[in-house]
């Protein structure tokens, strides 16, 4: 191991002490108003909201620190929103159409504006001025402690269950000296907020969880002359085909890998794509057939010459086109709609979201409040809600985490009136 990579190891290694030490400098009341589950985007907007309301809140978090999930979104650029969010976007858009409202773009960015977060539209995506996730995850936790939130970190809950007069949460703390310990509290409402919320914390307060798997990443592809060309980027439109139906499409940038395609195009194909279905790529979507046809082999003899495609497509991809078409017909309708078929999803240790989570028949759409147990909220990636790339995901975080973080201190607080 090169002197570099020990030097950052031990860094690595010094500052995760360090925030160990914090965390464990930070004491936990036994009782609070609300308590959030999951200090990622949604929980910490979910503290926030339930905090200026006037309850007293805690937000439990595994990691050492809250938002880190904040900082790789949008290759650490943090595309937070979208200027279009569509309901159809999302897996069950009728349960996120009416959780949004008419108002969901506003009522986030006016919570954005108020945390002092300026930001910038790319086509139909928002990302901070800075273009840093890091701009939005410190204004973020800024405005979680002076609201009063208490952030306590490097704490996993694991367990819940229903009290005559709320909640009780057992956690496993992590300690500075590599040693733990367990804990507990209570608290009238209850937020759960975190992907992959624990199947003993579901099952200890009566939930349907659905089992999660990777969506937003790579498909691997049955064997093509196209996968020879790992690496090739290419602009098309991707068209998913099952049984004969054309069931989606849309265009974008892929890349071509050994095993399949990658590209944000991809990512969102994957999360419609069933195994044996087939994937048209259409190379050069801003031409018709016949302009393409023009092009190839413009006094129609049925030979092409080679390289007529170089200045439509990369060259590379040209090239193997043009070994694989014995006309020029047949080169063009390889361009405008060369067929693959998906084997499933690859590399799914990078995938940007897991479906699954929380059933999402279980809560009301409009506060995000759980009808089998009052006093109990879920919000973000702790349900069964996913979307396509593009600020979708996380907009949904912010705009669950709102609803049910306000809706938890409203309970909480109606209750201590009476």
């Amino acid at each position: 191991m090169s002197q570099g990579k020990t030097r950052d190891r031990a860094s690595r290694a010094r500052r995760r002490g360090a925030l160990l030490c914090a965390a464990d400098a930070i004491e936990l009341a036994q009782h609070y108003d609300v308590v959030v589950l999951g200090g990622g985007a949604a929980g910490l907007v979910a503290g926030i909201c339930a905090a200026e309301q006037g309850a007293k809140v805690l937000v439990l978090e595994a990691d050492v620190e809250c938002g880190r999930s904040i900082l790789a979104t949008g290759n650490g650029r943090c595309n937070f929103a979208n200027t279009n969010l569509d309901p159809r976007r999302y897996n069950d858009a009728g349960f996120v159409r009416a959780a949004f409202g008419e108002r969901a773009l506003e009522d986030i960015l006016a919570f954005f504006s108020d945390c002092g977060l300026r930001w910038v539209q790319e086509e139909d995506r928002l990302y901070p001025r800075s273009r840093r996730a890091a701009s939005l995850r410190n204004v973020l936790l800024a405005r979680a402690r002076r609201a009063g939130v208490t952030l306590g970190c490097a704490r996993r809950a694991d367990e819940a269950r229903r009290t005559e007069d709320g909640f009780c949460v057992g956690f496993t703390q992590e300690l500075p000296e590599g040693s733990a310990r367990r804990g507990s509290l209570r608290c009238s409402s209850l937020v759960l907020a975190y992907g992959g919320t624990d199947a003993s914390v579901a099952a200890g307060l009566g939930l349907e969880l659905h089992e999660r798997r990777p969506v937003l990443c790579p498909l691997s592809c049955e064997d093509s002359p196209l996968l020879t060309l790992d690496g090739r980027r290419a602009q098309a439109r991707v068209t998913l085909v099952r049984e004969g139906k054309r069931l989606w499409d849309e265009g974008g940038e892929l890349l071509i890998r050994s095993y399949g395609l990658s590209g944000i195009v991809i990512f969102d194909l994957s999360r419609r794509a069933h195994e044996g279905d087939g994937l048209l790529l259409d190379l050069a979507s801003e031409l018709t057939h016949d302009e393409l046809l023009d092009l190839v082999d413009p006094k129609r003899r049925g030979r092409f010459v080679p390289g007529c495609l170089d200045g439509v497509l990369d060259p590379d991809i040209a090239s193997l086109l043009e070994g694989l078409a014995c006309s020029s017909e047949e080169l063009a309708g390889l361009a405008k709609g060369f067929r693959l078929r998906a084997l499933g999803t690859a590399d799914e240790t990078h995938a940007q979201v897991r479906r699954g989570g929380l059933a999402c028949s279980q809560f009301a759409a409009q506060d995000l409040s759980c009808a089998s147990a009052p006093g109990l909220f879920a919000c973000g990636e702790a349900l069964d809600i996913d979307a396509d790339c593009g600020g979708f995901n996380l907009a949904w975080a912010w705009k669950s985490g709102m609803l049910a973080g306000s809706a938890a201190a409203g309970q909480t607080l109606g209750k201590a009136s009476h």
